[in-house]
Formats: C-alpha cells, structure tokens, sequence
C-alpha cells in the first residue's frame, strides 16, 4: 500500500504549541504522523524560529518569511492573507499533485495565485475570520487598532468568496458550519473539533487538593482576556471568600493594578507548559468567560479533559454541544452562585469519567484525524 503524501499550510510555526490556533495544528500533526501520513509542512515564519521538533513528524518542513509592514497593509488582501503570499510556497507546492490543508484563511493565498483544478484543495478554518476581527473592533479601546480592526473584517468579508474555489471546508464548530453551509451550497461543509494535547493519565483531575482555589487562564494580552481579568476582579471577586488565580501569557499591567488591593487574588505570569496543566487540574473551578461566540476556545477543552468543574458561559459554548458537562452563568450574579455551589461539592470520579465518555466520542484526536484523513484523501 502506497503511503499518502499531505501538503499542510500552516500561518504559523506550530510549535512550541502554546496557543490556541497552533495547538490544533501540531496535535494534528503529530496525529497524522501516528497514522502514516507524510506530512509536507509549509511554516510562515516571524516572530518564532525554526523548530526541529517538527522535524519529528514531518517528511519535509519549509519555511518561509512573512512580508510584514505598510506595503501587506496597503493591500486590497486581508493583511492576513497577504503577508503570507510566497511564490516559493507555489512552487513547492506544483511539483507533485498531493493534497493541500490550508489551516487558517491566512494560509488561503495560494487561491489567488494559481490554478489547482488538478489536486484537492481543503480549508481548514479557526474563525469565521471577518466575525472574528469586527469583535476584536469592538472590544478594543485604542483609536487606531479598533479602525485597524474595522477595516481587516471588511477586507476579510469581501475575499471570503475565494473560498469558493475549495473542494472542502473543515470548520471547527457547528455554529461555523452553518454559517459556511449557507455561504457555499455548493461545497461540502464538515466540523471536525480542534485537536489539543491529550493526557496520557489525567488522574489527579479527580484527586482533592490540600486548598481550593478558581482558575482563570489565557493569554492575558490579548484585550478579550484583560477585559474579562477585569470583570472577574471588578464584579467577582468582592463577592465572594474563595482564592482567585488569574493565570496566562504577559499580564496587562491594568490587571494588576486592578487587583492590587485583593488579598485571595493571585496572578501568575508566564507559566509553563507543566505549570499550567497543574494549574487546570488543582483547581476546585476553571471559570470560562468570553464575550466572542467565535470558533472553539481550547481552553474549554482543556479544563474538560484535565480539570474538575467548569463554569462558563454561553458564548463560551456555542457550536461545542458541550453544554451538559458544564455549569453555565452569564451574569456576575449567576457566576458567584454557581461558584457557592460548587465550592461545597466534591468532584466524583463518576462524573470525570462520564465527561471522558463524551469527549472520546468526538474530541479525541485519533477519531478526528481518521475523519479527516478520509475527507482528505477520499
């Protein structure tokens, strides 16, 4: 039996796979490897180096650097988009006739530049890309990124008919699979959940913890994170007696300032891989609140497979189907009941393993990777 030959796009080096878009993209990866798949790699690179770890589950990987600055920006392209085309790229990707994953809309120029009448051609998707960046518009509070912001998700809007040109759309949510179903009728539109790291032995998600302490991590510069950092300090925390880590990549200094005067308040910067994990499983609740009903939040995932309870609300849920293994609130006085509630109660083992139950049945990565592989090569 011949071996199959994949050609990836990835926006951008997915590794060391410590944020949400490139999580998915390594861990699947590293899943297609397990299953014989040979993988052709294609990185956008800025901002990371190359990564030899890659090397591990790739039969090739190329990079190639992203055209940054006012140039990309000028463009009628989606600066996304743009400042990712590469010539290089085209003609790597012409010498053989295998399929091409483009993980992203960022990774989508290649449909503008040349002809693949002759091959498969699959976009993977993380966003609805011009909902996604009119929310960032909304969210943000300076003048220029907000019209920055703005001008992106019209630009995205007006490309996305480019899409039309592939032959199958992976999104990763049903709410996004509607949306794309209603665009393009005439494409095959499927959802396929983002892949993450799996827990060899996730046990000590059920074994009980000398303190109990509310969880909330993400990147803490992203201003999404530091609004909701705000809320949970501001409308939160003076209402209730528990300890509150506030954990993730680079921490606003508004955090901080925010909660400098809140004694069962910690914030920690910067964790580590190991760090973090510790941190989902110990605590007594992962609270999840965002206000962008866009994609899937990894996170979300993380906190299942690895933690103990789960607060979150609505938007945090749309297209998961998750919503039975979560405690859901969607005001400041719903989230400080439910955390009353489930500061008293212990977390079962029967409870952890019923949610496993559910997450094998459509989140694990194996079972995700056969349904694309089939998509991709059928």
């Amino acid at each position: 039996m011949s071996s199959k030959h994949l050609h990836i796009i990835s926006f951008d080096i997915p590794f060391p796979a410590d944020y949400g878009g490139v999580i998915d993209v390594f861990f699947k990866i590293k899943t297609f490897s397990a299953l014989g798949i040979q993988i052709h790699l294609h990185c956008f690179e800025y901002n990371r180096t190359a990564a030899t770890e890659l090397n591990k589950y790739c039969y090739s990987v190329n990079y190639y650097p992203r055209s940054t600055g006012i140039l990309s920006n000028l463009s009628l392209n989606p600066y996304i988009i743009q400042s990712r085309i590469s010539n290089k790229l085209i003609q790597n990707l012409q010498v053989d006739t295998y399929p091409i994953l483009c993980e992203g809309m960022h990774s989508c120029g290649i449909l503008q530049q040349s002809n693949w009448q002759n091959r498969k051609v699959v976009y993977r998707e993380s966003n609805v890309e011009h909902q996604y960046y009119h929310a960032l518009a909304k969210s943000e509070k300076q003048l220029w990124r907000k019209l920055y912001y703005q001008i992106e998700s019209l630009k995205l809007r007006m490309w996305e008919t480019n899409l039309s040109k592939v032959n199958q759309i992976i999104t990763v949510s049903h709410t996004d699979e509607e949306y794309y179903r209603h665009q393009f009728p005439n494409i095959a539109v499927e959802t396929i959940f983002p892949f993450y790291e799996e827990l060899a032995s996730p046990s000590n998600s059920i074994s009980p913890t000398t303190e109990k302490y509310i969880l909330f991590h993400g990147n803490l510069k992203v201003q999404e994170n530091i609004d909701t950092s705000h809320f949970i300090i501001e409308k939160i925390l003076p209402q209730i007696p528990y300890r509150v880590i506030i954990a993730g990549k680079e921490p606003a200094a508004t955090i901080y300032q925010k909660g400098k005067d809140l004694n069962q308040l910690t914030i920690i910067a910067n964790p580590n891989d190991s760090e973090m994990k510790q941190l989902i499983s110990n605590a007594q609740i992962n609270l999840l609140v965002t206000e962008q009903a866009t994609g899937v939040k990894l996170k979300l995932i993380n906190a299942l497979s690895q933690g103990k309870f789960c607060i979150a609300n609505r938007k945090m849920l749309v297209g998961t189907k998750l919503d039975p293994w979560v405690s859901q609130a969607n005001t400041a006085a719903e989230i400080i009941l439910k955390i009353e509630e489930l500061m008293q109660k212990e977390f079962s083992e029967q409870e952890y393993l019923q949610r496993q139950k559910i997450l094998d049945s459509s989140w694990r990565n194996k079972n995700k990777a056969l349904k694309m592989i089939d998509l991709l090569f059928s």
